[in-house]
C-alpha cells in the first residue's frame, strides 16, 4: 500500500459508554493488557468558568471507549496505565490534551507518541487531523461538534460519534507513519520529541483573575487601566456566578470602550459598539456602579515593564532560526522537525562553547546532537567571537 491510497477501513463499531465504575474497572483491565492504545479528550473551555476534561475517548485495536469523566468516582487506575511505560499511548497533536489531564487529574505519561509530530517528520504540509484521516482512509470528520458543550448530559449520539473518530483512526495513523519515518531515518527524532513533549509539558493553570490578559489595552493611560481592572473584575465575579467563560458576559473590546469613554450615565453603555442592549439590559446597572465607584478613588495602574532579552540571547536565537530554516527547506520538512522551539530556546539561552556544554542543553535529543551538533557548535562559537 502507498502511503497516499486510502486504507480501507471498516465501519466504525458502536463505542462503549463508560458511565459508572464497573465499565470503568473492565475497560482497564482490557486497557492493561494492550501494546498500544489512542487517546483524545473533550473539555468544556467554551462553556464554562473554569474548563474541565469531561469526556475521554481512548481505542484499542478492537474497541472504542468513551468515558464520562463526570461520571466517574476516580481515574487513578487510568493514570497507571497511562504512566506505564509497556503500553504506548497514541495522541495526535496532543499538548493539549496533556496539560488538561495534568491539571485535572495530576497524570504522568511514559511512552507517548504523537502523530501530529511524526507526520510532520515525513513532510506532511497540513497537519490537521481531519486533513489526515481523510488523505490516509478516505474519512471526512462533521466539524459540527468542535465547539460543542462536553459538559452536558446526556451527550447527543452524534457527539459522541464525531468524539469516537478523534481516536479510533489514531492506531492505524500510527501504523501508516511508522515504515515512512523508519525509511527516513527520523523515527528516533520523533520518539525523543514526543518523551519531551509528554515529560515537560506542564499542567495547565486553572482560570486565574489577571486584567493583563484583556486585548486591547495597549497605549491606555493609567486611570482608564485602573477603570479597567474594576471592570474585569466585576465581569469575573459574573462569570463565576453563572458559571460561563468570561466572553460569555462581556467581550475585551466592550472592557477596553467602556473604561476608555467613562461614562456618567447608563445611556451611553447603548452608543457603546462592542456591548449588546441585551448585555446593556442586564449589566448596565452593575457596570455603573462600577464606574461610580471608581470615580471615588484615584487610583492610578501601570503596567508592569516587560523584560527584554539579553542581546546576544536574541542573536543566538536568530542565527539558529536562519539556520533550522533554511535546513527545513533543504529536506521539505517544517522547522520544528529541524530544531523543535523549545529546545532552540534551550540552546540560545547560555553561551555554549564547548561540545560537552551543547550536549546537555541537547539531553532531551541525543539524535539531533549526534546529526547536528557539529553544525551547531559552529553557528555559536561565531556567535561568540
Amino acid at each position: 500500500m502507498q502511503y497516499n491510497d486510502h486504507m480501507m477501513m471498516p465501519e466504525m463499531p458502536a463505542p462503549i459508554v463508560v458511565e459508572n465504575d464497573e465499565s470503568f474497572a473492565h475497560m482497564c483491565a482490557d486497557l492493561a493488557a494492550q501494546l498500544a492504545i489512542a487517546v483524545d479528550t473533550e473539555s468544556n473551555s467554551l462553556h464554562a468558568y473554569q474548563e474541565r476534561v469531561c469526556l475521554i475517548q481512548i481505542s484499542t485495536r478492537e474497541n472504542d471507549y468513551l468515558v464520562d469523566t463526570l461520571a466517574i468516582h476516580s481515574l487513578e487506575p487510568l493514570g497507571k496505565i497511562f504512566a506505564n511505560s509497556a503500553i504506548q499511548k497514541v495522541f495526535h497533536a496532543g499538548d493539549y490534551d496533556l496539560t488538561c489531564l495534568k491539571r485535572d487529574y495530576a497524570f504522568t505519561f511514559a511512552n507517548y507518541f504523537d502523530t501530529s509530530i511524526a507526520a510532520a517528520a515525513v513532510g506532511e504540509e497540513n497537519l490537521g487531523l481531519s486533513t489526515l484521516l481523510t488523505k490516509y482512509f478516505g474519512f471526512s470528520v462533521d466539524k459540527r461538534y468542535q465547539r460543542a458543550n462536553w459538559g452536558k448530559r446526556p451527550l447527543d449520539p452524534e457527539m459522541l460519534r464525531y468524539a469516537q473518530s478523534d481516536s479510533h483512526f489514531l492506531l492505524p495513523l500510527r501504523d501508516c507513519l511508522l515504515p515512512r519515518l523508519e525509511a527516513t531515518g527520523r523515527l528516533n527524532l520523533v520518539l525523543e520529541d514526543c518523551a519531551a513533549l509528554a515529560q515537560q509539558t506542564p499542567p495547565m493553570k486553572n482560570h486565574s483573575e489577571d486584567v493583563w490578559r484583556v486585548k486591547g489595552i495597549n497605549g491606555m493611560k493609567p486611570r482608564a487601566l485602573s477603570l479597567l481592572q474594576q471592570l474585569n473584575h466585576l465581569r469575573e465575579e459574573l462569570a463565576r456566578k453563572q458559571d460561563v467563560p468570561l466572553f460569555k458576559v462581556m467581550s475585551d473590546a466592550a472592557l477596553v470602550e467602556i473604561a476608555t469613554t467613562q461614562p456618567k450615565h447608563i445611556q451611553e453603555l447603548d452608543l457603546l459598539p462592542s456591548l449588546s442592549k441585551s448585555q446593556v439590559r442586564r449589566y448596565g446597572k452593575q457596570i455603573m456602579q462600577t464606574v461610580a465607584d471608581w470615580r471615588k478613588s484615584s487610583d492610578k495602574l501601570t503596567r508592569p515593564r516587560a523584560q527584554y532579552l539579553d542581546e546576544s540571547i536574541q542573536r543566538r536565537r536568530e542565527l539558529l532560526g536562519d539556520w533550522r530554516k533554511q535546513m527545513a527547506q533543504k529536506d521539505k520538512v517544517s522547522s520544528s522537525v529541524i530544531l523543535p522551539k523549545d529546545l532552540l530556546e534551550s540552546i540560545a539561552a547560555q553561551p555554549i562553547k564547548s561540545k560537552v556544554e551543547l550536549e546537555q542543553a541537547m539531553q532531551a535529543s541525543p539524535t539531533r546532537f549526534e546529526v547536528y551538533g557539529e553544525e551547531l557548535l559552529e553557528i555559536l562559537r561565531k556567535e561568540n567571537e
